[in-house]
């Protein structure tokens, strides 16, 4: 077993000569490390359940397996399309493969890469009656449910979780570090080394909205902020959130809140505060408003204080502002709207953004 590897970034410029290969010689290509990373569409995988998401989606109808050996070890293998692809390219194709990563990888550090002739058919039998060996003895060998073994897969199952978690946090990082400029499903899933369908797929998995839905909702959500707080133009915040056209803007924050941004900032003059509070991948199906806005002021030290009348909380109080006279207090929103039912009423199963607003009530306001 090999107990170094190449870098991240060796991988990455793998990555992209394969994809260069496949676009040069229409000989779909990827690379499977058995340290357990793929290399495919020009993308790195590095988790299992990614890794297995895209395997899955492949459709090789014909394919080569070139195993591949590094410092003379095997250290894993390139497989390629081979529909309509003569041995010659086959061939040829041994031969670049080789040389395109023994110029990526640092040799005199790690040793030689060495691309072996594909294995026959009759080879991959072989290997598939050698994995059901030992599928088959690890299936007799496997103690009763209540022993340890048991226990060590299902943590195994719960490191894949974790490493998909991980992942579409990167993603979530990186879409609010960057929420200020245009964001595409493919430049994100390539800083959270994703195929774009799988960080879509995890979108909806986790947090329960597709990619574009909660992007833009997390720029509508500042640039509520700053049509309220702020003298910019709309044009001027536009740009600021990346938005290169306004009407493009224009036409998203209407859609998301059913008002104009003019609209919006001619009706909310009088907000004084708000608390933006994005969506976070701990959230609990089960949890309300209510529920993951406590946990947000709590973990940063923001004071607030909450009143229950016939069973139903409202929000009287966060940091220094509270409720005035009846006339000024806080409302709250979700996703750019403000639901009718109170915080502790309302799911934040689905939400990608909550805010909290301290402003005027208004006379059709009927809940906080």
């Amino acid at each position: 077993m090999l107990t170094y590897s190449p870098k991240q970034e060796d991988y990455r410029s793998l990555a992209h000569s394969l994809a260069t290969f496949t676009s040069l010689t229409q000989i779909k290509t990827m690379f499977f490390g058995f340290s357990g990373i793929l290399l495919a569409d020009d993308f790195v995988y590095l988790n299992a359940e990614a890794i297995e998401s895209t395997l899955v989606d492949e459709t090789f109808e014909n394919y080569a397996v070139f195993p591949v050996s590094l410092n003379q070890q095997l250290w894993g293998a390139v497989l390629c399309e081979t529909t309509d692809v003569s041995k010659k390219r086959l061939f040829l194709s041994q031969s670049y493969l080789q040389n395109i990563m023994n110029e990526i990888i640092d040799t005199p550090t790690l040793g030689t890469v060495k691309v072996w002739e594909p294995l026959t058919s009759d080879q991959v039998s072989q290997i598939n009656y050698l994995h059901d060996f030992f599928g088959n003895h690890q299936t007799a060998m496997m103690p009763t449910k209540s022993s340890q073994p048991t226990r060590a897969m299902k943590l195994d199952q719960l490191d894949d979780r974790d490493a998909a978690s991980r992942s579409i946090t990167l993603a979530v990082d990186y879409i609010h570090q960057n929420i200020q400029q245009s964001l595409s499903l493919n430049e994100v899933a390539q800083k959270a080394f994703l195929s774009p369908s799988y960080l879509s797929r995890l979108f909806k998995k986790y947090l329960h909205v597709n990619f574009v839905e909660y992007v833009n909702n997390q720029k509508v959500a500042l640039a509520q902020e700053k049509l309220a707080l702020s003298t910019d133009t709309i044009q001027q915040i536009s740009n600021q959130i990346g938005f290169s056209q306004t009407s493009y803007f224009t036409k998203i924050f209407k859609r998301k809140t059913g008002l104009t941004p003019s609209e919006f900032r001619q009706r909310n003059h009088t907000i004084q505060k708000i608390y933006t509070i994005p969506r976070k991948l701990d959230w609990e199906n089960s949890e309300s408003v209510y529920d993951v806005s406590k946990d947000f002021f709590k973990s940063n030290h923001i004071k607030y204080l909450a009143d229950s009348t016939d069973g139903t909380t409202y929000v009287n109080r966060i940091g220094d502002l509270g409720d005035t006279d009846g006339n000024r207090g806080w409302v709250y929103t979700v996703d750019g709207q403000q639901p009718l039912q109170s915080a502790d009423e309302t799911s934040a199963n689905d939400k990608s953004v909550i805010q909290w607003v301290y402003t005027d009530y208004s006379q059709d306001s009927q809940s906080k």
